[in-house]
């Protein structure tokens, strides 16, 4: 083949490559306007707008079509419906209006873009689908507002009030989805809306948020709030929570009221509590021997309502009441409340009687009642009026006294009253007694003070000074009044009364300046005494003449006191003023007439006015004066005042004013002339001359002497900034005194001519010229202008204006390192101004290193010192604060050389770990290397050195290389035994002070293994293989035995050794071996350090180290490892165990364990009762004795004394009334407690270990005080709790008494017993509620140790009060789980029991021939019974012989029977459902001519008779041919089995105790059919309710006695009194029946329907007697018969008292489904019947 050339090859090549780029545009061009996914459409997402915004981009943001939109393609959008929603700008979508998907349902957009290529004009149409996504911009919105609903307010919680709550969202997907929630209200109600109204945000509860139903969530109460609001918030489920929108509506719910609430009683004055009266209290009274008919109540008639708005009516009636025959003397409306007395009572049958009125809505049961106590007080015949008698008869009050003022005998105590009827006891109750006076003027109350009665009582005249009256008691009941008693009651003075001065007629006193005198005043006083003592004193005087007059202060004389003047006329005003400053006043006038030459000369003027120049010459007139004399005489001018400069002169006869000396104005500028002109009689008048003294200009102008000279500051480089201010004075005025400023004009200052302020001209420069001295004029107004000067300085201020700097660039300086506080140099910069301000300032460098001192430039170290070996050289920058630039001369540089010290110590680099060696390594072998090194920076300092030091054994055995530090063996390690050395290695350096360090280094020497037998090595490895020819367990140290135990008492004292545990094959210590070559460790046991072991020759001891203690811990388990360092030890004898047994010692005395909480910490207290019988418990003392065994058992004994041993027998000391069970403590009476003996009584009880030893020694003895109060009636208390059996509560016995104790302030609780609640009924019978409890309680005194009765001060405030009740209630409540209604007095009647002690005289003669003849009797009769028995079993034999005839069906097994014994309401959770079967007694009765069937139950059957039947058994058997469960069927089974009962009717009237001895002969017969199986009353349990063990369940004859005392089934009842129920009425018998009554309950029930309270206890043996109701049919109604065998007519009950000839009436049962009863005849299964 032909080569081709290169240029063919190239031009292949460029061919190829046109044709792929022709290719590639071809293709290019082919793809333009298809759509880059390969898809025939394209899809967009956009979200739709926000509000009006339209500029919200696609997803993704450009049409993904191939081409270019502006050079190679054309794109054009085609809407083929509506309007353009988008236009195109290249290949992005823009909106053209918003979009909003909720309102359009727009949940996506359909068009077409049309792409046409721009080359070859091709075009398509491509489909575009633009989703629009939602956004979260619609909130929901609520569906059929508003809302609204009633409920009733006892809806229970948890209930659902409301489903219509719907709101709607608009927006899609999770955006649309709401769900609801309660938001908390505002509270924009009224004040009255808020009382009734209120937010139902937590009362009310959404449960589950997107359904929107409202449930109850809290306890409705209408009485508090009738409506709630809720405001309801429905938010859609945005995903970004900050997004979510909501709405808000609001619920409202309607409370419906419901009874719900007790009535109460009412009346103004009650405590109230949540509106109902607390304990409400009426009283009431009645005359004995009257009939009043209806009875005033207090404080208002008795009447209650219904505190629910349905406001039900409500029937009144009595409860209870004490004494019991409250209902023969009183009745109550029932309808309308009102208190009746039906027959007259007399004091002898009771004087007070307590009633509980019941208050009971008239309303579906069950109905709501309420109860409050009547107190009706019978008040005994007044036969004798009252006696009053006083504390004094003469009393004394001061007059004015208000109203209630206490009048006082003389020695100052209230006068009172009292007052005594003869026909009142002891015991009774006292009236209130009225007091009547004759007088209204005073009065007697309520507490018998007598007290004024009327206001304004006057002493003074003309009143009466004291009032005389009589006093009379009376009783307001029967208006019986006493005999009048006087008194008299003075009224003490009191300073009511003013003087009164009488008038005094007008006083002529001629002229004169002599005392003279010119009248006397008069007062009188209406009071008395000191009170009526009067002062006279000058009140006023007119005219000035004050000084004129006196007055004598006793007498009331007024005289003259100075000059009087005829023509002067004076009014004096003079005032009497008594001790308490009450006055009056009267007016004296007092004219003066004229004498000879009286009237004195007048001036012309009294002032004159004139002026004179200060240059006035001498002697030149001033002015004249002029006075004329009335009388003509002759008038003398003087001066007599103003003068005192001698400036003036007057002529004494023409009254000319000359100026005498040169007057200078600016000296003084005004004179006054007083002068006097004079007659010759010496009368003389007065005028004023005011001079003034006009100016001329005489004076310079003056600056201040104080301000010379002038000197002023003033900064540099100020303009027109202010210097100073200069100010001269004038002494003249006006013109003369204007004064003008001026400076030079060619210093750089200007002055203000008028203000004299002078500034500065231009700027002054403090470097040019730092002062300025000029002198400033003062220039006065006036034509002849007078000039003044002053010298003025002008100090020029410095201003910084110069930055400092400093001379040096650089400062090189050398300094150790460790200095602290070194200085390393002093910068100095300079400031050109004149109070140059530097403050250093460190620009650069370790401020923790250096300082520089700002003020001095000093630069130092700081405490921590430099470090060579850190950092050897530093560069610090020092500038000022003032200069901040960084040019030459504003900063210093400063370069410290650091200097090393030798300031580190060797530090080793390892830390050494224990070394362990042969002791057989040659001497010099390299142990260990120990190398060190110093951190200092240059030598000596860092050249380390090696030794050892110390002083024990290990120089010996090792040395230290002291360059390297290598370890070394200096001597033969064999040659000592020990197998540990302590090598100390020191390292140093060579620098000055020489450093170093010390490392400790242990080294274990291991040596070899030798026979401690023979000194040779033992190979270990030929002992464990077991080759050795040696005996291993022979071999090498070991413990002698793997265990050991060891007694050692408590008492051993510290460092005694315990044990020895020997070592088997140890030698005794050489004389160089201070030591055994063994020791003993301990592995376990010895934690807590209370042993150590020591080594000894032949083993090791076990010393005890700390005491030990047998109540603490009783033995120590020791485990024991042999170790030796020397010597083999025997790996399988190196462990040994040694037991330490502790002997316990009698090392602790008795402690008493008491029993109360509160008084002394050593007492028992207990308390007895009058009736208590002899033996009775009444406390049981306990003490507990840590010792154990013999040491621990305690003795108890009773001593009158504390410090006596010795047991008085004397009856009168306590200890002879209670005897107490040594081993027990249990404390018992005696002998009977009479009333003389006196309470408490108080003695002592002593415990006694060790009770074996002797009395004297080997015991410890403890005592403490036993206190015993009688307890009465008086001081019992119950609290009461209404829904708990006593039960239930005993199990809190300890939680209630120690409560008891918490609330009532410190005094000693005891609880007696728990019993039933008791109350009372309609007819003053006491019933039991069994459902209910009485908690029986009682306190004592702690600081008395006596009893406290229920009406004590201290009970009533620590329990009784209201707040202290409620509390206690509330924490009662919560302790016992139960309802406490609070404390009340108990309820209990007794029987008034009559002993009757016989004395019988016994003959001695007689005696014995009469128990021959008792004996022959019982002889004869007990024959007879034997002849009897016998003919008995004969026939019983032959009766059994006849019965096997008879046989029964089939078994069927019947249906269970599902009893719920235990619910007690419809809401208790059925948890006890118990299920029993159905069983029935098969009885084959032959068959007779009767069409009746006819049952012979009396005694004298003997062939059959039910007290002969003994249950059928039935066992198991394993080989049931039926491949049943094996074992015999059950007559429980049987088809055939006959159910019949033997009703034993009780009727028992509670109330009528005579109808007792015919109930025992009713119902003491044994009922032989129907017999009650015996419940356990211990554990209420069923005896048929588990087979015995062996598979044999025996359903026996069990007689069940109900003697009402049920030891554990929550209450007791008193068989004897307390009941009043008759022991008959409970000895039933039952033989198949179930007894359903669990104690818990009421144990009567009324069959019969009537309210009697007695009624007809059912026993129903072959179904269940569901007796367990709780107070719903406690007292009348029926209890439902399940059982169809027992649902008798009237016309089919047989009753029989007896059981005798009871006979069955035929029956068809096929109508009940027991067909097979009707052919009991054809039974083929036998009846076995036993003796």
């Amino acid at each position: 083949m032909a080569r081709h050339s290169p240029q063919t090859r190239q031009l292949r090549l460029g061919f190829l490559g046109l044709l792929i780029l022709l290719t590639s545009a071809v293709l290019g061009k082919s793809q333009m306007c298809e759509v880059e996914t390969g898809q025939t459409n394209i899809i967009l997402d956009i979200e739709e707008s926000r509000g009006n915004f339209i500029g919200q981009a696609t997803t993704p943001p450009e049409l993904p079509i191939y081409g270019d939109p502006y050079t190679e393609i054309a794109l054009d959008l085609v809407f083929p419906k509506g309007q353009p929603t988008f236009l195109l700008n290249g290949k992005k979508l823009q909106l053209l209006q918003p979009l909003d998907r909720d309102e359009e349902n727009l949940s996506h957009i359909v068009f077409q873009v049309s792409c046409t290529v721009r080359t070859t004009n091709k075009k398509r149409n491509i489909p575009i689908i633009v989703r629009v996504s939602d956004i979260n911009d619609n909130a929901p919105r609520f569906m059929n507002t508003p809302y609204e609903v009633t409920v009733p307010e006892s809806t229970p919680v948890g209930t659902t009030i409301f489903r219509n709550i719907q709101a709607l969202d608009k927006d899609a997907g999770v955006n649309g989805l709401v769900e609801y929630f309660i938001a908390e209200g505002s509270t924009n109600a009224t004040e009255d809306e808020k009382l009734t109204s209120a937010d139902g945000y937590g009362t009310f509860a959404i449960s589950f948020p997107h359904q929107g139903q409202v449930t109850v969530a809290k306890t409705l109460d209408y009485e508090k709030i009738q409506r709630y609001y809720l405001t309801i918030v429905a938010s859609d489920r945005a995903r970004n929570p900050s997004d979510r929108l909501s709405s808000t509506t609001t619920l409202t719910v309607n409370i419906a009221d419901s009874d719900d609430l007790d009535p109460s009683f009412i009346y103004r004055g009650c405590v109230l509590l949540d509106g109902a009266c607390i304990n409400p209290e009426y009283t009431a009274s009645v005359p004995a021997g009257s009939l009043l008919g209806v009875l005033n109540v207090l404080p208002e008639r008795i009447q209650a309502v219904d505190l629910d708005t349905i406001n039900s009516r409500i029937r009144y009636s009595f409860a209870s009441g004490m004494p019991g025959n409250y209902a023969d003397y009183f009745e109550i409306d029932e309808e309308t409340g009102v208190l009746k007395q039906t027959k007259a009572i007399d004091t002898s049958t009771a004087k007070k009687y307590d009633i509980v009125v019941r208050a009971e809505e008239i309303s579906p049961a069950p109905r709501r009642f309420t109860t409050a106590k009547l107190t009706i007080a019978v008040k005994p015949v007044d036969a004798n009026p009252p006696v009053i008698s006083s504390s004094e008869i003469d009393g004394y009050v001061d007059e004015n006294s208000p109203i209630g003022t206490k009048v006082l005998d003389a020695q100052g105590k209230p006068i009172s009253f009292s007052t005594t009827d003869a026909d009142l006891g002891e015991g009774d109750p006292k009236p209130d007694y009225i007091y009547e006076l004759t007088t209204p003027s005073f009065n007697v109350t309520s507490e018998g003070i007598l007290v004024v009665n009327e206001e304004n009582l006057d002493r003074d005249p003309p009143a009466p000074g004291r009032y005389k009256f009589q006093v009379v008691a009376r009783e307001p009941r029967t208006n019986a009044a006493s005999a009048p008693l006087s008194l008299t009651v003075h009224l003490r003075d009191v300073n009511d009364n003013p003087p009164k001065l009488a008038m005094v007629a007008p006083i002529s006193i001629t002229a004169g300046d002599q005392q003279r005198l010119v009248t006397q005043v008069n007062a009188t006083d209406n009071d008395e005494g000191a009170n009526a003592v009067v002062t006279y004193s000058i009140y006023h005087v007119s005219n000035n003449g004050a000084q004129k007059f006196i007055i004598n202060e006793q007498t009331g004389e007024i005289e003259t006191h100075g000059r009087l003047l005829a023509g002067e006329q004076y009014s004096i005003t003079v005032q009497a003023t008594d001790i308490g400053g009450l006055s009056s006043q009267a007016i004296v006038e007092v004219s003066v007439t004229p004498g000879p030459n009286t009237k004195p000369p007048r001036f012309e003027k009294a002032i004159y006015e004139v002026q004179v120049s200060e240059g006035a010459e001498i002697n030149s007139t001033v002015t004249v004066v002029h006075a004329d004399d009335p009388e003509n005489d002759p008038v003398v001018y003087s001066i007599i005042s103003g003068n005192d400069l001698r400036q003036f002169a007057v002529g004494q006869e023409n009254g000319v004013i000359i100026v005498i000396r040169k007057l200078d104005r600016e000296s003084l500028t005004r004179y006054q002339l007083i002068l006097k002109a004079e007659d010759n009689g010496g009368l003389s008048s007065s005028a004023t001359v005011n001079i003034k003294v006009t100016d001329i200009n005489d004076k310079n102008p003056e600056f201040d002497e104080s301000t010379l000279p002038y000197v002023f500051q003033v900064d540099e480089g100020q303009l027109d900034t202010f210097v100073g201010v200069v100010h001269a004075t004038d002494a003249d005025e006006g013109i003369n005194a204007e004064i003008t400023y001026s400076i030079p004009t060619d210093i750089p200052f200007a002055i203000n001519g008028k203000s004299g302020e002078i500034r500065t001209a231009k700027k002054l420069d403090y470097e040019k010229q730092n002062e300025y001295k000029f002198v400033v004029t003062a220039k006065d107004g006036a034509p002849d202008a007078r000039l003044g000067t002053a010298s003025v300085t002008v100090m020029v201020r410095d201003l910084p204006d110069e930055v400092p700097r400093f001379s040096d660039a650089r400062i090189d300086v050398h300094i150790p390192e460790n200095e602290a506080n070194y200085l390393v140099a002093t910068v100095q910069a300079f400031d050109p101004d004149s109070m140059p301000e530097i403050t250093y300032v460190l620009r650069k460098g370790d401020e923790e290193l250096f300082k520089v001192f700002p003020n001095s430039g000093e630069v130092r170290t700081t405490s921590k010192g430099l470090d060579f070996e850190k950092q050897r050289q530093h560069e610090l920058i020092v500038g000022t604060i003032e200069n901040d630039g960084d040019g030459p001369g504003d900063t210093v540089r400063l370069v410290v050389q650091v200097e090393d010290r030798n300031d580190v110590a060797p530090r080793f680099l390892t830390v050494p770990e224990p070394v362990t060696v042969n002791d057989d390594q040659p001497i010099g072998t390299v142990i260990a290397t120990m190398p060190a090194i110093d951190a200092d920076g240059t030598s000596p300092g860092n050249v380390v050195r090696y030794e050892l030091i110390g002083r024990g054994k290990a120089l010996k055995y090792f040395q230290v290389d002291p360059d390297t530090g290598a370890v070394r063996i200096r001597d033969e390690l064999r040659k000592d035994e020990d197998t540990e050395y302590q090598v100390d290695i020191r390292a140093y350096d060579m620098g000055e002070p020489q450093l170093s360090s010390v490392a400790q280094l242990r080294v274990d020497v291991r040596h070899l293994l030798l026979d401690p037998n023979g000194e040779s090595k033992i190979d270990a490895n030929k002992l464990d293989s077991g080759l050795g020819i040696m005996n291993p367990e022979t071999i090498g140290l070991a413990f002698s035995d793997d265990s050991y135990t060891t007694s050692v008492p408590e008492s051993t004292s510290v460092n005694s050794t315990l044990k020895l545990v020997q070592i088997v094959n140890a030698r005794k210590s050489s004389k160089d071996m201070a030591m055994p070559a063994f020791k003993c460790e301990f592995v376990q046991g010895n934690e807590l350090g209370m042993f150590e072991l020591i080594s000894e020759d032949h083993g090791c001891g076990i010393v005890l180290l700390q005491t030990l203690d047998f109540e603490n811990r009783t033995t120590y388990t020791l485990q024991l490892r042999l170790v030796s360092h020397r010597f083999f030890v025997n790996p399988r004898k190196d462990h040994a165990t040694v037991k330490i047994i502790v002997q316990d010692e009698n090392d602790n005395a008795p402690e008493f364990v008491f029993n109360r909480l509160r008084g002394r910490k050593d007492t028992f207290y207990a308390v007895v009762t009058t009736e208590m019988d002899i033996d009775t418990s009444i406390l049981q003392v306990r003490a507990t004795d840590r010792d154990s065994g013999k040491f621990g058992q305690i003795r108890y004994k009773i001593y009158d004394d504390e410090e006596d041993n010795s047991i008085n027998e004397n009856e009168g000391l306590p200890t002879s009334y209670f005897v107490m069970s040594e081993d027990s403590g249990i404390l018992r009476t005696a002998k009977p407690f009479t009333n003389d003996v006196t309470f408490p009584m108080v003695f002592y009880v002593e415990a006694r270990d060790n009770a074996e030893a002797n009395e004297e020694m080997g015991s410890h003895r403890t005592r403490a005080r036993i206190v015993v109060n009688r307890l009465t009636d008086l001081n019992r208390m119950t609290l009461a709790f209404s829904d708990a059996p006593p039960s239930d509560l005993r199990i809190h016995y300890s939680e209630l008494e120690e409560l008891l104790q918490e609330k009532s302030n410190g005094l000693v609780s005891g609880i007696e017993r728990f019993s039933s609640r008791k109350f009372l009924t309609d007819n003053g019978t006491i019933m039991e509620n069994p459902a209910a409890t009485d908690v029986w309680f009682y306190l004592i005194d702690p600081k008395t140790e006596q009893l406290l009765k229920r009406n004590d001060s201290a009970v009533q405030a620590a329990l009784l009060q209201p707040a202290a009740r409620a509390e206690l209630n509330f924490a009662a409540s919560g302790v016992a789980r139960a309802t406490a209604e609070g404390i009340y007095a108990p309820i209990e009647m007794k029987e008034q029991v009559h002993k009757v002690k016989a004395a019988i005289a016994i003959d001695d003669e007689v005696f014995p021939f009469t128990l021959i003849a008792i004996s022959i009797i019982i002889l004869v009769l007990g024959t007879i019974g034997i002849i009897y028995i016998c003919i008995s079993w004969s026939k019983y034999k032959n009766f059994k012989q006849r019965m096997r005839q008879y046989s029964t069906p089939s078994p069927t097994r019947y249906d269970p029977v599902i009893v719920n014994s235990q619910a007690s309401n419809a809401g208790d959770t059925v948890t006890n459902m118990k299920e029993y079967e159905t069983q029935m007694l098969a009885m084959a009765v032959p068959p007779d001519g009767d069409d009746d069937l006819q049952l012979d139950f009396s005694a004298k059957n003997h062939a059959f008779s039910l007290d002969n039947v003994s249950y059928i058994t039935h066992k198991e058997n394993g080989g049931n041919a039926n491949g049943g469960a094996g074992g015999q069927s059950s007559p429980s089974h049987s088809d055939a089995t006959t159910a019949t009962i033997a009703t034993l009717r009780r009727h028992n009237n509670l109330n009528n105790l005579n109808m007792n001895n015919n109930n025992l002969t009713m119902n003491n017969r044994q009922n032989t059919f129907n017999r009650t199986l015996e419940m356990n009353t211990r554990n209420n349990a069923n005896p048929l309710g588990s087979p015995p063990p062996n598979g044999t369940l025996t359903l026996g004859r069990i007689k069940h006695q109900n003697i009402n005392h049920y030891q554990n089934g929550g209450y007791k009842l008193d068989t004897s009194s307390r009941n009043n129920l008759a022991n008959a009425q409970n000895n039933a018998y039952s033989t198949m029946g179930r007894r359903g009554n669990t104690f818990g309950g009421v144990g009567l029930l009324n069959v019969s329907g009537d309210n009697s309270g007695g009624g007809d206890l059912m026993t129903n043996t072959l179904g269940r007697n569901t007796n367990h109701n709780h107070n719903n049919r406690v007292f009348g109604g029926e209890v439902p018969i399940t059982n169809p065998l027992f649902q008798r007519s009237n016309g089919d009950n047989h009753l029989s008292s007896t059981n005798e000839n009871v006979s069955f009436g035929k029956r068809d049962y096929g109508q009940m489904g027991f067909s097979y009863l009707n052919d009991l005849d054809r039974s083929e299964v036998e009846t076995t019947t036993e003796l």
